[in-house]
């Protein structure tokens, strides 16, 4: 349909309406300015793209026809929908000015404290100077972040990817520490015996992470993997339940930990570190040039800080 409205030409569709609002052809040449001719070719031409008759001229004076009715009615909704998409246009016009702009975001899951505390100080800043600004934020597995940013459906992503696309910009983040635990209710949480690695490896259900990790940065390789997630806190979940092992972030174990309600197994021997990277395209518009500009530089301080 998009199609064929393409082929009849708004600029017909606007001489057939001042057609009917003027009553007829010689009386919409004042109004169009533009010659017989040109106003009745415009309507030959729609009629004959729709095929049908939309009005009666002669000696009994202009009559739209029951279809010229439906078309003028449909014309005037047309109408109502191109000033809401002008309307929608100038707003984002005003989004995309000096003080506005449209910036899309999406995070792993589960990120560290420090982290959060960089992006809620950067948001303020960022509504405090651009009150116009619109944020879209979004929590995806690293799969899913890079398609939307592959498909420009997201301008901005932070997270632990197992490939890197060439038509995408990489940059490291941070460097975040994975441990094992157990659930209160799992039978290692309370075992005072040493625990070993084989053991862990061995003789334990685990629940497997969905996406891609590299082997290279984690050792360890369980014999028994008994559920998949996606993210961090369906894994939390299954490992709260008391059934399963798996891998959490340092920052979630712990919290979960100081509420008596996870165990950190190994912590030496079985723990590793992942790095995160932003990952965006290179042609980035002003404003989410300037948020993630606001971002290096806030978690740049962290790292030293730290």
């Amino acid at each position: 349909m998009f199609d064929e409205l393409i082929k009849i030409d708004v600029k017909t569709l606007r001489t057939f309406m001042a057609i009917v609002e003027c009553q007829g052809v010689t009386a919409a040449q004042s109004r169009l300015n533009i010659t017989l001719s040109v106003i009745s070719g415009h309507l030959a031409h729609l009629e004959d793209r729709l095929e049908m008759t939309l009005c009666h001229r002669g000696r009994g004076g202009f009559k739209l026809t029951e279809d010229g009715i439906a078309v003028y009615e449909a014309c005037l909704s047309f109408q109502e929908a191109v000033a809401n998409f002008e309307h929608q246009l100038h707003y984002i016009r005003q989004l995309d000015s000096v003080r506005g702009g449209h910036i899309r975001l999406c995070l792993a899951d589960q990120l560290p404290t420090f982290f959060y505390e960089a992006l809620r100080q950067c948001l303020s800043v960022s509504y405090s100077k651009n009150p116009l600004i619109h944020f879209s934020i979004d929590v995806q597995s690293p799969e899913s972040m890079l398609e939307n940013l592959l498909s420009n459906e997201s301008d901005i992503g932070v997270g632990y990817f197992g490939s890197f696309p060439p038509s995408l910009t990489f940059k490291p983040a941070f460097t975040e520490k994975q441990v094992v635990c157990c659930g209160r209710e799992h039978e290692l949480f309370h075992q005072t015996d040493a625990l070993t690695f084989e053991a862990l490896e061995q003789h334990y259900s685990w629940v497997k992470r969905g996406y891609v990790v590299d082997h290279k940065i984690n050792h360890i390789r369980p014999r028994i993997l008994s559920a998949t997630t996606y993210h961090m806190d369906a894994t939390a979940q299954l490992i709260l339940a008391g059934h399963h092992v798996g891998y959490l972030p340092h920052d979630l174990a712990k919290r979960y930990q100081e509420m008596g309600l996870i165990k950190i197994l190994l912590p030496e021997e079985a723990s590793y570190e992942v790095k995160h990277h932003w990952a965006y395209r290179e042609n980035l518009h002003k404003q989410a040039k300037g948020f993630l500009d606001q971002m290096f530089a806030l978690l740049s301080e962290q790292t030293h800080q730290d």
